[in-house]
């Protein structure tokens, strides 16, 4: 699953999902070579959250032309996002699915990214 060279319908939800598949899958000859991670400060309140995916989402979307993957990135362990009351409250109310760990599914968090990902990028 890599996101395309041109914007896809759908809204911020698909394309998140997106974005976290293509940045696990590695870089692409035909599609993006680099990537760009938004993580905000370590405290990982809602603001800055919210700031990490907005930039990333309104950053040039695609592999062509040489521009970046831009991918959002919770600061902190996917088990430790239900402690975020407010972040929960919201991410539920614009329709995300939560897992297990009471954690967007959608939103990758740093433990989800492991050396070798970050490596080939």
């Amino acid at each position: 699953f890599m996101l395309s060279c041109t914007a896809q319908p759908g809204g911020l939800l698909p394309w998140l999902i997106q974005a976290g598949l293509t940045f696990r899958a590695g870089p692409d000859p035909d599609g993006f070579q680099a990537a760009i991670v938004g993580i905000g400060n370590d405290a990982g309140d809602l603001d800055s959250l919210a700031a990490s995916i907005a930039i990333a989402d309104w950053q040039p979307v695609g592999g062509c032309g040489g521009r970046p993957l831009w991918v959002p990135i919770a600061p902190f362990p996917r088990s430790d996002f239900r402690l975020r009351q407010d972040a929960c409250l919201l991410f539920n109310h614009i329709g995300f699915s939560f897992d297990g760990a009471g954690a967007p599914e959608a939103l990758l968090h740093l433990d989800d990214v492991d050396a070798a990902t970050a490596r080939r990028w």
